[in-house]
Order: C-alpha cells, then structure tokens, then sequence
C-alpha cells in the first residue's frame, strides 16, 4: 500500500512536471492553436464567447424557465433549427423530462443560387443603348462574386513533432504508474453491489482494448437500469469504485467504469478528451452493443443481457467526453435510448469545442437533459467555466446545482486510503457532509431522468438553496449560476499560474484529433 501511494504521489508530481515541461520548452506556431482567445479562466470571457453568433450556445432553442418546485410545469419550446442532426430512428415514447414533445415542424433550407445575368432587354425597359449590356453582365457578375460562399477547407493535419512523440511515452508511462497505482475495485462497507473486471474493446482507431470494472446491483431484473461512468484527467476506473457502487445500489442500475487513457499527446488522439474517443464510446450504444455485452459477460462470469435505456456521468475531463458522446450519438442514431447526462463537476480542456458542439446537437427531438453538480471556481474546475457554458447555451431552464465549500474530489471516491489522501492533496479535501450529498444528489436525478420525472431530485429557479441531510452533516446546494469565486489572494495568485500553464497547452499542445502518422 505504501508502495503504491508513493507510486501515485510520484505519478502525479511527473505528469505536472511533463506539462510544465512541455508548455515552457516548446511554442509551436500561433497559427497552431484552435483559438488563440479560447480557455480563458475568466467565466464571463467564457460566457460572452459562447453567447456570439454561431457559436454552440445560440443554437440551443429547448430552453425552459426552471421550475421553483419539482414539479413545475415547462414552458412551450421552440422549434429546433434546421443544423439539429435527425436520429435515424424515432425517439421511444418514454422521454426525458427536459425534451421536447410536440413534433417538429418541417423546415425548407434555404439555398443560396448564383445571381441570374440578364440580357439587356429584360433589364430595362426603354430604348436599348450599345454600352448596356455589358455593364449590366459586369454587375451582375460583381453581384454574384459578393453573394457566392466560398468553400472552407480546414487545414490539413500536422505531422507530430518531437515533443510529441516523446512526450507520448512520458504521459504513457505516468498513466501506467497510475492504474499500477490505484489497484483493482473495492467497494465499500456493507455494499449489496457485486464488482467484477474484464476487458472492452473501444472501436477507436484500429480497436483498444481497456480495463472495464462493471458494478452489478444486488436481484438485477427487468427493472434495472444502465450507467455508463467515466473517470477524469490522470484517473482510473478503480479510483471511482465507492461512487460507482453506491449509484448502482440507490439506482438499481449495472455501472460500467471503463479505465481510459489520459494521454493528451497520443498522434492518434485517442485519450479522455479526443474526439476519436468521445466518437467511439458513443458508438459503444450502437447497434447489439457487442463490445459491451461481452464486457460484461466475462466480468459477471455468466451471460448478461443490458438494459436497452441508459444515463452517461462524467466526473472532471469525463464529463466532457460524455457530453460529447451523447452529441455523437445524435449523429449515429443512438440517442433513441438516452435518457440524460449527469455531469460531476464537468472540467474541458482550453482548446477543445466539444462540449458546445455537443450542446447544439441535443436540440428538438435529440434534446436531452445535461445536469452538473460544480465545485467552487478554481483551477480544478477551470474557474467553474463549465457551468458558465451550460448558462449560456441552455439559459431559462434548468442545468444544475453547485455545492457550498465544495471541492473537486467531491465526486471521485474509492476504497484506497492512499490514493484518496494523494487526491486530497492534490485537488483539495472534501468535506464528508459533501461527498456524501453529491451521491445523493447524483442518484436522485438519474433516478428521475430514468422515470421521465422530477420526483426526487433537487431543481429550483436560479440561486435557490437547498440543505441537504446526511449522516456526516448537512449540506447546502445553490442551483446555478455559479456565484463568484471567493479564493485568498495567495490562492487566486497560484491558481492563475497553473490556469496559465495548462490553458496554453490545452490550446497549442493537447491533441483533440489525429495527427497525420
């Protein structure tokens, strides 16, 4: 155990020196980076950019006023725009709470012709003078120049560089030492979940074959339910094993926490926060869900047959790639069986899109609810911009509540003393009263979006508090918007050294897509 908690701390303090290492030695060309403004830790920045024209919040037009009581009624949506992606298939009758209902209306799409060049004799309607046409065929052409869209081609990919391939086996070995760390699953206590590991294969790149730790709650019938859960930068699946088996217990529901690849420089951009592997696990709930089925057959020792409707939950980098995911899957047709999203304290990388991306896709009939509990703003949790992105995409309804005090290992809990203390010092120590109501507060939702109902989770209207009772204490949760950050001066000073540091390599050195290998 000693072994292993020195391997973590070790694991930890080599991956940031990596970072730091890579983000002072090498400035790859401005022209590099997705978007020299993006990432920026201060929420308003965020707030505006996402709020422009274009940009994924303004394409979200399911927005409803939060109800002050659960059971508050929602108000008439509009009609989805006409970029919404069409699933293949017809969304069952059992809805989400948050989606739309009445059917969408047909749209025609308006298509930009080239301008038509009259003849003289159509133009006017006097007598025809010599020089005419060919002033009359000069601005028509002129016109047509003007209105005529040019195509975009985006910018072929880059060659990896020696940071990056070097880097790779860095980040590979620190995210070994990591998982060597962390050990296998342990649940807690008095626990009626049955825990068992195999092998699932992700259909990213050529095929990858990763560890799956699958939580199977005590008399699985008819009723149960399916969770997909996805640990966060530098973690593992196993780090998660209290979480993931008290949501499997309080929500009848089989847990599948798949232990993902962190490394941000792989050239085929196959990590947490690719979109090559946000693509693949939503191509996971395509089709006979194969992958999964024998996943979870080997880890339970006998034939399993999952449950056909699921919630994706993220923690930190995970809540990116499943809101992603759940974007994705409104492009292979998948999202028939989503029922929701559940964010736990949701963290993007700086130079990514895919969260707003994502967000413009779950419109009309792909809606879908996308819940966050945040921490505080803070480094950990990018200065809280996640829940500044959800505000702006998704004003007037809904989108989730913030902890007072609360930090971000609030929602990464498992049965390694050591590795638990090592995150702590990492990230900040949690209160037990909020550990503890992030649990209740995570299961009472996924609970409702599985209902299509509101009949146990919190909701409110926008800076309503609500004390929540748990045996270590009682905890407070305001629904968002996130408030402004209260950090001390010496605080504020490290948090915007580090926020600098990671901020540059989110924009200029994270690969997000495959490099041309």
């Amino acid at each position: 155990m000693r072994y292993r908690g020195g391997a973590l701390i070790v694991a930890c303090w080599l991956s940031a020196i990596t970072m730091s290492g890579i983000a002072l030695a090498v400035a790859p060309p401005a022209s590099a980076a997705p978007d020299s403004t993006s990432g920026q830790s201060d929420s308003a920045t965020e707030s505006r950019r996402d709020a422009e024209p274009g940009a994924g919040a303004s394409t979200s037009e399911a927005a409803e006023k939060a109800p002050s009581s659960p059971r508050a009624g929602k108000r008439e949506q509009r009609v989805a725009p006409a970029a919404a992606v069409m699933p293949r298939k017809k969304p069952r009758s059992a809805t989400a709470p948050d989606r739309l209902t009445e059917p969408q209306r047909q749209r025609a799409t308006a298509t930009i012709a080239p301008a038509e060049i009259d003849t003289p004799k159509n133009t006017l309607d006097t007598p025809e003078v010599a020089a005419a046409p060919t002033a009359v065929s000069t601005t028509a052409i002129d016109s047509q120049a003007a209105i005529t869209p040019k195509a975009v081609v985006p910018p072929p990919p880059r060659r990896p560089s020696l940071v990056d391939l070097i880097g790779s086996v860095v980040l590979n070995v620190v995210v070994g030492a990591i998982q060597l760390a962390d050990g296998p699953p342990v649940l807690p206590p008095g626990s009626t979940v049955t825990v068992g590991t195999s092998r699932l294969k992700v259909p990213v790149g050529d095929g990858r074959t990763v560890q799956a730790d699958w939580y199977f709650p005590k008399d699985a019938d008819e009723s149960t339910r399916l969770v997909y859960l996805q640990h966060g930068f530098l973690a593992s699946g196993p780090m998660y094993s209290y979480t993931a088996a008290r949501l499997a217990e309080r929500t009848n529901s089989i847990v599948v926490a798949p232990s993902l690849s962190s490394n941000f420089l792989d050239p085929r951009a196959a990590w947490v926060g690719g979109a090559p592997m946000q693509r693949a696990v939503a191509e996971l709930f395509t089709g006979d869900r194969e992958a999964l089925v024998l996943s979870a057959s080997a880890a339970a020792g006998t034939s399993v047959t999952l449950p056909q409707k699921f919630v994706l939950v993220g923690h930190s980098a995970g809540g990116t790639l499943v809101t992603s995911a759940a974007g994705h899957l409104a492009d292979n047709g998948g999202i028939a069986d989503l029922v929701g999203v559940v964010m736990l304290d949701g963290v993007e990388p700086s130079g990514s899109r895919a969260v707003e991306t994502a967000l413009a896709k779950l419109t009309g009939v792909n809606d879908r609810p996308v819940y966050l509990i945040s921490s505080q703003r803070y480094f950990w949790s990018r200065g809280g911009d996640m829940a500044d992105k959800l505000g702006a995409a998704r004003p007037d309804r809904f989108n989730g509540v913030s902890l007072e005090g609360g930090w971000h290992s609030d929602y990464l809990y498992g049965g390694n003393p050591l590795i638990q203390r090592a995150q702590y010092l990492i990230t900040g120590v949690s209160a037990k009263r909020n550990v503890a109501a992030a649990e209740e507060i995570s299961a009472d939702w996924i609970n409702d979006l599985f209902a299509c109902s509101r009949s146990e989770g919190i909701y409110g209207a926008a800076g309503q508090s609500f004390s929540i009772a748990t045996p270590d204490g009682t905890a407070t949760a305001v629904v968002l918007p996130l408030g402004p950050a209260h950090r001390t001066p010496l605080q504020r000073l490290v948090d915007g050294f580090f926020t600098v540091i990671f901020d540059w390599a989110g924009r200029n050195v994270f690969v997000y897509e495959p490099l041309e290998v």
